[in-house]
This record gives structure tokens, C-alpha cells and sequence, in this order.
């Protein structure tokens, strides 16, 4: 244990760069493995499974300054998870267990990789250089561009609507990943002040963001912008350099007029012309006028899904209730579904229970407390870009999904509350203007 030990102080940051690497490239591994070959237990998976194994063999054993409250943490998480297990396999076949038994690893994936990741970066001191985050997110962003470019992109949608995702999977998904690491690049940007890569990648973002056609990027880039300007505007106003705020205010204007007009051509937006038109509407407006179009177009019938799951949860026993229908809703019978809400929140609460949620919440509400009140200690750019990433993942969560259920997202999560919480170094010297 000594020499394990030994070695992961020498070498545990770079274990971690080197599985975030990794992630892009498992994602490209796992879409090909589906789409082209039909194979559901991908290297992704089994990648992901070994590291999650790793964490909670280092919370267990390797990690010594919590461990008895790591111990305790993973006592009680694996009660859960055997009496998870029992209950789906006391009601259903062994099948159908093992499907649950994935998507629980896959839910519970971001509860135990955090404290993993908190522990070993409080224990080995790790300072992790954002540039990292810059090249994953630019992985992601050239290999979409290059996929379209060779037009060998797989589509977005199986059916009617636009969009490509490059040889990924998930739209959401990495919709997702790109979305809530955007602030931390153009913060990354601005303090290196690399104008010819800034401008390169900051271009494809946008033609990648455009060309998606799934609403998260494009309205994630709204909250993104807007709150950078904000940052700006009341710096300005506080250091009352009025020239720069009707500078910033024409700029903002200009990009508004600039949106208008270049939206229309997005794949984005002809999305929501073919959704309106499917469902009658003739203008936007009209969306919010009407609980069946807020459903429909807003939350792409999640709340269908949501009343649909809510009433299989009512009829079930009262262990289901306390731990969770799972994700085979009215198994055996004529209503048997298994489609997800794709709201996070809810998704955890009917599938987990009432004890699942307290277990998995009350983990990720301790650090999301910790990492809000890390960001609202100093008004600069980095905590106003931190405090932006946050605010996506909250809402991301409750409007898309495939957030904090989902290892290709979350591990993303984790080490960026790790960020917040530790700091970051750049060639050993702190930024943070």
C-alpha cells in the first residue's frame, strides 16, 4: 500500500489529465461502437466503470486523512446500492436488474467520483492548469468540424429535424459538456490574449453551436454572454470609465442585431419552425401562451414523461417508493416503458427513491454550497465565469438532462468544482483578474 501510495503522489495529477483526455475519444469510441457495429457494452463504459472502481478503492484504502468519514460514505452508498439491486431483482427478471444495475453506476457516478477527486486533490496538493479544459473543449469542438467536413457526422436527430454531432452520440450531451465549459475558455482566452487560436476556436464554437440544432448551446450562449456583460458593465461603472460602457453597450447591441439576423439561418432555428409547424403555431409567442406548447417545444414533452413516471411511482410498493422505481417503469404489464424524464432532478427522486435522492443530493448540495460561496468572495472575471458554469449546470439539469446522471458530463462536473474549490496554477502562477 505504501508504494501505491508513493506512486500516485508522483503521478496522481497526470492520472487525471490523462483520463480526461480520454473522454472525447471514449465518447467517439462509444457513438461508432453503437451506431455502426449495434454494441451496447463499449470501452467507454468499461473505462469509465474501472475509474470509477479506482475511486472507491482510494477512498477506501488509500486515502487517509477522511477516512473514516469516507468509510461511513461508502458504507452507506453500498447499502444502497445492494438494496437497490435486491428489490429490482425481487420484481424483475435478471435482465432487467442488470439494466438497472447500469444506470445506477451511471447516476451514482458523480457523488463518488467528487469526493474521490476532492480527497486527492486536497491530499496531493494538485493545482490543475486550466489549459487542459481548453484543449478537451477544443477536441470536442475540431473533431464536430472536421466530422461535417468530411461528412461522415452523424446526425443529431434520428428523424425530421436538422442538426449534426460530429461521430459523437448524445446532442445533449455534448451539447452540454461544450456549453458549461464555454466560461472557462473565454476566461482562458482573454488572460492569454492568443488572438489568431482565440478567434479560431471561439468561431468554430459558434458554427458548431449553430450548427448542433438542439436548443442547449444556443441558449446557453445567451446566458453566457449576458453575463459576461454584465461583469463588464458594472466593472466599468465601479472604475467609471464611461467611454468603455457605451463601448461595451454598442457591442452588445451589435451582437443582438447580429443574432437576429443570423439565427434564422441556424439549424436551431428551422428546428423550432419544423416543431411550431408540427404543432400549429404561428408564432413564439403562442408558445407561452399554452401548457401543452410550454411542454412540447420548452421542455420537449418532459413533463409528459415527468406526469408518466409520477403515476408509475404512486402505484409502486412502498420499498420502490423508499429506494426507487428504477428505470423499467410498470415492468411486466402493458404500460412497461423505459423512458427517461431527461430532468435531472426528478430523475433521481423517482428512480432512487426517497433514500437514493438524500444519499445522492446531499453530496453534491455540500460542494455546489461550497464552490457558490468560492465564487461569491471577490468580484473578478474567473469567479463571474466560474459562477456562469454553475448556473448552466443548475439549469442544464432541469431543462436538458444528461447532466448529473450521465459519467460523459459529470466527471466534467467534478473536476470543476475541484477547480473552484483548490484553484488552478498556469506554468506554476496563479490567474485569477
Amino acid at each position: 500500500m505504501k508504494k501505491i501510495n508513493s506512486f500516485l503522489e508522483k503521478n496522481i495529477e497526470k492520472i487525471l489529465i490523462i483520463f480526461l483526455y480520454f473522454q472525447p475519444f471514449l465518447d467517439i469510441i462509444t457513438a461508432i461502437s453503437i451506431k455502426k457495429f449495434n454494441i451496447n457494452l463499449t470501452i467507454g463504459s468499461i473505462v469509465r466503470l474501472l475509474f470509477l472502481v479506482f475511486c472507491f478503492i482510494y477512498l477506501a484504502f488509500i486515502n487517509k486523512e477522511h477516512k473514516k468519514k469516507n468509510i461511513f460514505f461508502l458504507i452507506i452508498i453500498g447499502s444502497y446500492f445492494i438494496i437497490y439491486t435486491g428489490i429490482n431483482f425481487y420484481y424483475k427478471d435478471l435482465t432487467s436488474t442488470i439494466y438497472e444495475i447500469k444506470n445506477l453506476l451511471n447516476t451514482f457516478y458523480l457523488p463518488v467520483v467528487l469526493i474521490a477527486f476532492i480527497e486527492m486533490f486536497k491530499q496531493y496538493k494538485i493545482k490543475f492548469n486550466l489549459k487542459h479544459l481548453v484543449i478537451i473543449f477544443s477536441i470536442y469542438i475540431f473533431s464536430i468540424i472536421i466530422a461535417d467536413i468530411t461528412n461522415t457526422s452523424f446526425l443529431s436527430y434520428s428523424h425530421s429535424k436538422l442538426g449534426s454531432i460530429g461521430w459523437f452520440l448524445s446532442a445533449n450531451a455534448i451539447g452540454n459538456i461544450l456549453s458549461f465549459l464555454l466560461p472557462i475558455v473565454i476566461y482562458y482566452l482573454i488572460y492569454k490574449k492568443n488572438k489568431l487560436f482565440g478567434s479560431l476556436l471561439i468561431l468554430s464554437t459558434l458554427y458548431v453551436f449553430a450548427t448542433m440544432g438542439t436548443k442547449v448551446p444556443i441558449l446557453s450562449l445567451g446566458i453566457i454572454l449576458t453575463t459576461n456583460f454584465l461583469y463588464y458593465f458594472i466593472k466599468n461603472v465601479k472604475e467609471k470609465k464611461y467611454k468603455n460602457i457605451s463601448l461595451l453597450v454598442s457591442l452588445f447591441l451589435i451582437i443582438i442585431v447580429s443574432t437576429i439576423l443570423i439565427l434564422p439561418k441556424t439549424s436551431f432555428y428551422k428546428n423550432i419552425k419544423i416543431h411550431m409547424n408540427y404543432y400549429k403555431i404561428n408564432n413564439i409567442l403562442e408558445i407561452f401562451t399554452d401548457y401543452d406548447n410550454i411542454n412540447n417545444l420548452i421542455f420537449s414533452e418532459r413533463l409528459t414523461f415527468l406526469k408518466n413516471t409520477n403515476n408509475a411511482y404512486k402505484n409502486a410498493s412502498l420499498p420502490a417508493k423508499m429506494f426507487g422505481i428504477g428505470y423499467i417503469e410498470n415492468f411486466n404489464t402493458t404500460k412497461e416503458s423505459t423512458k427517461t424524464i431527461e430532468i435531472d432532478y426528478f430523475e433521481v427522486f423517482y428512480r432512487h427513491g426517497i433514500v437514493g435522492f438524500i444519499i445522492y443530493f446531499s453530496v453534491f448540495l455540500k460542494f455546489l454550497y461550497i464552490v457558490i460561496k468560492k465564487t461569491l468572495t471577490k468580484f473578478n472575471l474567473i469567479n463571474t465565469e466560474y459562477l456562469t458554469s454553475i448556473i448552466l449546470i443548475l439549469l442544464l439539469s432541469l431543462f436538458s438532462g444528461h447532466i448529473l446522471v450521465t459519467p460523459a458530463v459529470s466527471i466534467f462536473i467534478a473536476i470543476l468544482f475541484c477547480i473552484i474549490i483548490y484553484g488552478f496554477n498556469d506554468n506554476k502562477r496563479k490567474i485569477a483578474k
